[in-house]
């Protein structure tokens, strides 16, 4: 086993030789200086996931039917974190996430929590706010690694690129160590993806559709490390996050 696990490494090290030796590791459409790999044997884990569902030598479920697809994780100069993978969906924090029927992995609660004005705290709304989710939850040897790495954490803003569009984002939710990749309805929806199909006549999603499948690639994210903000509400956030996204997006565009 010990063999097979180190010939797959070897595969998927072949395999992201090209985005390596390239000076643009980004897809065609998106404008990035080529940065710094932060730890491209961390990277290469994902691509072991994808074909043997394995990470790291630890058996884990649904890489090969969901592959990370992740041909960069880079350091930008002026320190933001861009990374280049497939797009899964969080429905976390949505009024159906929330609700009675909610699918088997939907969760209420989110990693980033708001006051309610009533001394307690609700989700970051999925179905509202353009958010993605970062690697986290797993054995005491993975758990936190990608933030240990990267600096990012929950509350961090940037950016997600894809299909000609930039999206600002915050980064509301954790997923598991093995999983790069994914974000909130509303992100999937800002790109040209409805994936709700029924609403309450108060605008609410009250069904999706069945088959939640990934944008299987090339979607680009750039975050900015220890961006987070302590003053979000549910009033404000969506306005914060569309402002510092965008801000600190231009601000790294403008010094080249």
């Amino acid at each position: 086993m010990k063999r097979l696990y180190s010939a797959l490494a070897l595969i998927c090290a072949g395999m992201a030789a090209p985005s390596q030796a390239t000076q643009t590791p980004w897809p065609a459409d998106v404008a990035l200086p080529a940065g710094h790999p932060i730890d491209e044997a961390y990277r290469q884990e994902f691509g072991v996931c994808d074909h043997a569902d394995r990470f790291h030598g630890r058996a884990v479920h649904g890489c090969r039917d969901d592959p990370n697809a992740v041909t960069a994780l880079r350091r930008l100069p002026g320190g933001a974190v861009a990374y280049v993978a497939k797009l899964a969906v969080d429905l976390d924090g949505s009024p159906f996430a929330c609700s009675p029927d909610h699918g088997a992995m939907d969760q209420c609660p989110t990693s980033l929590m708001l006051p309610n004005g009533k001394g307690g705290e609700i989700p970051v709304d999925a179905d509202t706010i353009p958010y993605v989710v970062i690697p986290w939850e797993g054995p005491r040897a993975e758990q936190g690694r990608f933030t240990k790495l990267t600096g990012v954490g929950v509350g961090d803003f940037g950016v997600v690129i894809a299909r000609g569009r930039t999206i600002p984002v915050i980064v509301a939710d954790t997923g598991p160590y093995e999983k790069l990749g994914e974000g909130s309805l509303a992100l999937h929806r800002a790109l040209g993806r409805e994936l709700c199909v029924a609403r309450s006549g108060a605008g609410t999603c009250r069904r999706v559709i069945e088959r939640m499948e990934s944008i299987g690639g090339d979607v680009t994210t750039v975050l900015f490390p220890h961006t987070a903000r302590q003053d979000l509400t549910p009033a404000n956030i969506a306005q914060i996050v569309r402002e510092e996204g965008l801000r600190h997006w231009r601000a790294m565009q403008a010094k080249g």
